[in-house]
This record gives C-alpha cells, sequence and structure tokens, in this order.
C-alpha cells in the first residue's frame, strides 16, 4: 500500500503561479459576492414577505429565481471555448456588479418593490451562468494537467474562505447597514473579480471544433460526455446533490433559523459559517495532499456522510451538537465538490472544459426546483422535516448512481 504523502508547498506553488492567482482572486471574490447576496436576499424576502402564509415558499423561490435560466450553461459553455474565456469572465462579473448598484439606488429611494429583487437576482443568475464555467475552465487552464485535483481544492477552498468570511459580515451587515449598504459592498466584490482575471496572460487551447457552430459543438460536447462513464456519472451526482444536498444550507438553513429558533440575521449568518468553516478545512486538507486516488470513490461517501449529517440536524435539539453536525457536514458538501470538480476536468481534454463545465453548470438547474419544492414542504410540515426528507433522497440517490457506473466507485 502506497503512503499517503502531504505537500504544505504544492498549493503556495499554485497561488504563485500569476495566471492561476488572478482566476482563483476572481472566483474567491465572486463567491464572497454571492454568498453575501444570497443571504441577503433571502432574509430580505422574509422580511418583505412576513406574516404572509407564502413567507417560506418566497424565500425558496428566490434562490429559484437565480437558477431559472441555467440551462443556458450549454451555450455559455460552448462560447466558452471559443471566445476569449479571460474577457468573458471580466464582462460578466461588471454585469452582476451594476446590477448590485440598481439594488442600493431602489432602496435607498424606498422604492424597492418584491418583484424587483426577484428580477434583479434573476438578471444576476443569468450573468453568473456565463461566468462560472468559464472560470473554472479558466482554473483547469491555469496548471498542468497532474496539478488539477490541487488546482480544484484550492479553487473550492478559496469560495469556501468567501463563504465563512461573507456569512460572517453578511447579517452583521444587515443588522448595522441595513440591505442598501450591504448591496454597496457586494458591488465592490463584483468589481474585483472583473478586474483580477484582465491581468492573465492565457490563451484558450487549441481545438479541432473551432470552427463549427456554436449548436453543433454543443452537441459534439454531449457527444464527448456520453462516450465516458466517469463523466456523465460525475455530473449524474452533481444533479442530484444539486435536488437534495444544497437546499440545506443555502435554503433551509436560513428558514430555521428564522422561523425555528427565531435568531436575527447575525446569528443566522454564523451558524451558517459554521458549515462553511467546515467546508473550508476541508479544502485546505484536501488541497494538500499530493496524491489524489479513488476520487470517484471518495465522492461517493462524501455525499452519504453529507446527507446523513442533515438527517441527524433535524433530528437532534440541542445547539451546541448542531455546530458539529453543520462542520461535518461542510466538510463532506467541500470533498464533494472537489471530487466533481477533478473528475471533470481531470478526465477531459482541455479544448471541451468549456462545454463540460457549461454541464456542470446545467446540473445546478434542478436545484432551483428543489428550492423550491423544500420552501414548500418547509412550510407545509415544517423546516426540520423538509431537511430530513433531503438527506433520505439523497443517500437514496447516490446508492442508485453508484450502482449504474461502476467506473465510479472503482475510479
Amino acid at each position: 500500500m502506497s503512503k499517503l504523502n502531504i505537500n504544505v508547498s504544492g498549493p503556495l506553488k499554485l497561488l504563485g503561479s500569476k495566471n492561476y492567482f488572478c482566476i482563483w482572486n476572481s472566483i474567491f471574490f465572486t463567491g464572497l459576492a454571492n454568498f453575501t447576496e444570497q443571504f441577503v436576499a433571502i432574509w430580505l424576502v422574509l422580511e418583505l414577505s412576513s406574516g404572509s402564509k407564502w413567507a417560506l415558499l418566497l424565500g425558496g423561490g428566490i434562490t429559484a429565481t437565480r437558477l431559472m435560466f441555467c440551462f443556458l450553461s450549454v451555450f455559455s459553455g460552448a462560447i466558452a471555448d471559443k471566445v476569449s474565456r479571460k474577457l468573458l469572465v471580466s464582462s460578466m462579473q461588471f454585469v452582476a456588479a451594476m446590477l448590485s448598484l440598481v439594488l442600493v439606488a431602489l432602496l435607498l429611494a424606498d422604492a424597492l418593490e418584491l418583484w424587483h429583487l426577484f428580477l434583479i437576482v434573476c438578471l444576476t443568475g443569468i450573468s453568473r451562468i456565463f461566468e462560472m464555467p468559464t472560470a473554472q475552465a479558466l482554473a483547469g487552464d491555469s496548471v498542468p494537467q497532474q496539478e488539477i485535483p490541487r488546482a480544484m481544492a484550492l479553487v473550492n477552498g478559496g469560495r469556501n474562505l468567501s463563504m465563512v468570511l461573507g456569512l460572517l459580515f453578511a447579517g452583521f451587515m444587515f443588522d448595522v447597514f441595513g440591505p442598501a449598504g450591504t448591496f454597496l459592498v457586494i458591488f465592490f466584490f463584483y468589481a474585483i473579480a472583473g478586474i483580477s482575471p484582465l491581468f492573465m496572460k492565457i490563451v484558450n487551447p487549441s481545438s479541432m471544433d473551432q470552427g463549427e457552430n456554436i449548436l453543433k459543438s454543443i452537441g459534439n460536447g454531449f457527444k464527448y460526455v456520453s462516450a465516458r462513464q466517469i463523466l456523465w456519472a460525475a455530473l449524474l451526482v452533481a444533479v442530484l446533490i444539486n435536488v437534495t444536498g444544497f437546499t440545506f444550507h443555502q435554503t433551509l438553513l436560513p428558514m430555521f433559523a428564522n422561523v425555528v429558533i427565531e435568531s436575527n440575521a447575525t446569528k443566522a449568518s454564523l451558524l451558517m459559517m459554521v458549515f462553511a468553516l467546515g467546508a473550508f478545512s476541508g479544502s485546505l486538507i484536501i488541497s494538500t495532499f499530493s496524491r489524489n486516488q479513488r476520487q470517484g470513490l471518495m465522492l461517493i461517501i462524501a455525499v452519504i456522510v453529507w446527507h446523513s449529517m442533515m438527517i441527524l440536524f433535524s433530528i437532534i435539539t440541542t445547539f451546541e451538537i448542531w455546530l458539529i453536525i453543520l462542520m461535518v457536514a461542510g466538510f463532506a458538501w467541500a470533498t464533494t465538490l472537489i471530487k466533481i470538480q477533478s473528475l471533470l476536468l481531470g478526465q477531459s481534454d482541455p479544448s471541451y472544459r468549456g462545454r463540460i463545465q457549461g454541464l456542470r453548470t446545467l446540473a445546478i438547474y434542478p436545484h432551483a426546483l428543489g428550492s423550491l419544492f423544500s420552501g414548500w414542504m418547509a412550510g407545509e410540515i415544517g423546516v426540520a422535516s423538509a431537511v430530513a426528507i433531503n438527506g433520505v433522497l439523497g443517500i437514496f440517490l447516490i446508492a442508485i448512481v453508484s450502482l449504474i457506473a461502476p467506473q465510479l466507485r472503482k475510479n
């Protein structure tokens, strides 16, 4: 049995590469903007609809709205394989920054209505659909093939660190400076994320499909993935976790804090931050591995642990134990995402990375339906019961995937 080698200098060496650091920095500040925005949007919806029997459904609906145009990711991935990836990332970040300023103006003018918030969140989500697969592809382009697992762990670690910091300050800023002040900070986060890729010295990998039209390029991307079990299995796992797992910390947890324990925004964001701390620690640990074997098997185990923690969370009523559960769940969540990205980028040709990351983003679309359904369940049977049902469903679905895709569990 080979020894597990741990190399702490490896991650630091990767961050010393200008191209990789620029895209890592962009993803980090995008994360700060996204996680702050997600929390504030849900909290603002719950406040604006306070007393309404539809409040929890609307809380799930704001997350669904952000994701409702994820089907466009098949086009964004193909476009990312044909145009300058760094310019595409930057332009989408600047669009999101301008939309944040529109929200600030509406809030300062005391003119914000619920439909305004849903519309702007929807438009920001569209910009994210074009930014996310392109940024992930750029991260893969910026490092040697053998360093992709570590690079993805560092990217994930950066996003998890941004989740920790975003949630640490989101609730506090909302309570102290109000939503307008918070969205102004979000504007600056997006602006920095847009500027950073402009300093990269990188071009898209050459492709035999460069002269094809977009639709044919998309079709070739589907064919490429369908012929490789590891790739379609990893994407299938991405689909199922967005239906069951992401709804826990992005939708149901803030609802739980607001409705069940009746906390303020600061306490709610701190509760969510514990999940983020677990995710950040998981990313750091994984990024120090100089060998990254059995990625598919580790992916399956991580999904099971993550959803098992959700079931425990729904049963336990002790606050201190909740914190431990959230730490473990966050660790397993980070491991899941790292393994999915490592498989998708490490097992694919560089010229297909944009399209594959587009399909990865498309796999997020079920999260919209999952959030909406979870919000409905929370209103009908309670938040804790909704968490438990999603946990059981997630374990059942990953068991099915592991059976129909044996290469995944053997990889």
